[in-house]
């Protein structure tokens, strides 16, 4: 699904001697002026590549993939952000299977709207539509919210972190030999079959969810058996649900319920994390940065350079957290060297003119996604269990605001300017990744140098045993919750997703219906 944006590049290409276009913010001068001095730097690169500079044929098309991806975009982002919350809160309701397939099954009629519009020319608004549908389905941010939910609550919390990393490492392994076999099969069959493997691929999902994945009826009677375990009673009953609210989410960062130095330090977390979340979306724009001079990458280059973007972010990584793990660096310090690393990557990546800086580049790349990895690990340590997944959920709704404007922001910026600053969206995100950078800077002094208050309220569980009867008919609903080099791939090695849901699941019981 990611070559997309490779297949309406070359569509826009293609027409562009018939449609023609006026090039925004740009003058025939300005555009003749800046692929003279492209030809004159590399002379044989575009033409060795198939691709022929004619006149802004590419900064128009460009402009028009850019314009296209901020328009789907803005047409997912809306829908993304309200079911990421709805479904994240009612997913105990509706059950955990279901809420995994409904975004499965969006991104299947996704699919389907785009081999529509490949097979009968459609015009440029089903893309939209597409866009609008996949966003009612939640998207990726659902369903990798489930998975993380049936991985937590289906290993022992012994094994669980090395279940996450092995999940991780087989996703970045799977996406890495996927990305250059289908490099090559563009290369020599085109696109139109890859979407339909795609489409398949994503009903045989479905199947999968139903068949093998365990009822969450299965779920709720173990944790049934671990709170008889643990309370010693032979009766019990869980009558009503409480959902959380959106003052629910606020109110665990109030100074009232919270320390100052803690209060505090949550919110520079959730401050950063958003920033940066917001920034990465930057990469968006990486793939017709590549298509365009002077790189000219084909299709086989876009794979290679995918593959090897994916073994070395999975690679170093991890070794770079082993290396600063054990000379001693912090959470909060070892986000202060990613966000230098992500800075440093920006701009590298803006001045890079030659394939072996783009490679390069890539391991500074690797090193600059700490702060996404990080953050539920950094505010758990500020949390009782109870109030983890709440904000968790709100983790999650962050990221996706951030991710959905940022898509949309970067891709504006990128089609406007282009013609005569290609470089200009990396060397502002470079700008950007200061921000996050600071609060990291200011956190630290607040960890070390703000004393600790010792005014946190404790919340006790009031339980009150009862007898009550059981009809046959009742169940258990238990509440729970939560580009090609965006380093958002590093978030499924999160070593923190280790954080049982249990612990929000056990305090969200009403207890006016005690057991």
């Amino acid at each position: 699904m990611f070559t997309l944006g490779q297949y309406i590049y070359i569509y826009y290409l293609s027409k562009y001697p018939f449609l023609p276009y006026p090039i925004q913010n740009s003058t025939t001068v300005a555009v003749r002026s800046y692929f003279q001095k492209i030809n004159n730097n590399f002379p044989d690169k575009c033409s060795q590549s198939g691709i022929v500079l004619n006149r802004g044929a590419q900064s128009w098309a460009q402009q028009r993939s850019a314009d296209l991806f901020f328009w789907t975009n803005l047409s997912s982002c809306f829908p993304i952000i309200i079911m990421t919350y709805i479904l994240g809160i009612y997913t105990p309701k509706l059950g955990r299977r279901f809420v995994l397939i409904i975004p499965i099954i969006g991104a299947a009629c996704q699919l389907a709207i785009w081999l529509a519009i490949i097979y009968f020319h459609l015009p440029e608004y089903w893309w939209y539509i597409a866009a609008f549908i996949v966003g009612l389905s939640g998207s990726d941010n659902i369903r990798n919210f489930v998975l993380n939910l049936f991985i937590t609550d289906n290993t022992g919390e012994h094994e669980r972190s090395s279940h996450f990393v092995v999940f991780g490492a087989m996703s970045m392994i799977v996406s890495a030999v996927g990305t250059f076999i289908i490099g090559y099969y563009i290369a020599w069959n085109g696109f139109t079959d890859l979407y339909w493997i795609a489409l398949i691929l994503q009903l045989v999902s479905i199947f999968v969810v139903i068949f093998c994945l365990k009822p969450d009826k299965h779920h709720y009677k173990s944790l049934l058996s671990d709170s008889n375990t643990l309370l010693n009673s032979t009766d019990i009953q869980i009558s009503k649900l409480h959902y959380i609210s959106c003052l629910d989410f606020f109110k665990l960062f109030g100074f009232k319920t919270h320390s100052r130095k803690k209060s505090i330090s949550l919110l520079l977390i959730l401050a950063a994390y958003a920033s940066y979340s917001f920034i990465c979306t930057t990469f968006i724009v990486i793939l017709l940065y590549l298509l365009n001079a002077p790189f000219c990458w084909t299709s086989k280059h876009i794979g290679n350079y995918s593959a090897v973007a994916l073994i070395s972010f999975g690679t170093f990584s991890v070794l770079g957290m082993k290396i600063l793990t054990k000379i001693g660096a912090c959470d909060i310090v070892i986000c202060i060297i990613s966000h230098i690393f992500f800075c440093l990557a920006s701009f590298w990546l803006a001045f890079a003119q030659y394939d072996w800086q783009m490679y390069i580049g890539l391991i500074l790349t690797s090193f600059s996604g700490y702060q996404n990895l990080l953050t539920l690990s950094m505010i758990s340590k500020w949390l009782e269990p109870h109030e983890r997944t709440n904000v968790f959920t709100l983790v999650t709704e962050i990221n996706t605001i951030m991710k959905v404007v940022g898509y949309c922001f970067f891709n504006w910026v990128y089609a406007r300017t282009v013609v005569n600053y290609k470089n200009f969206t990396f060397l502002l995100a470079s700008f950007l990744s200061m921000i996050p950078l600071m609060l990291n800077i200011i956190l630290w002094f607040v960890s070390r140098k703000m004393p600790n208050e010792d005014n946190d309220r404790c919340e006790e569980l009031d339980l009150t045993s009862t007898d009550i009867s059981v009809s046959g008919g009742w169940t258990t609903q238990i509440p729970v919750t939560n580009s090609i080099l965006i380093p958002q791939q590093l978030s499924n090695l999160s070593r923190t997703n280790s954080l049982s849901s249990n612990d929000y699941e056990m305090k969200n019981i009403d207890h006016t219906d005690t057991l």
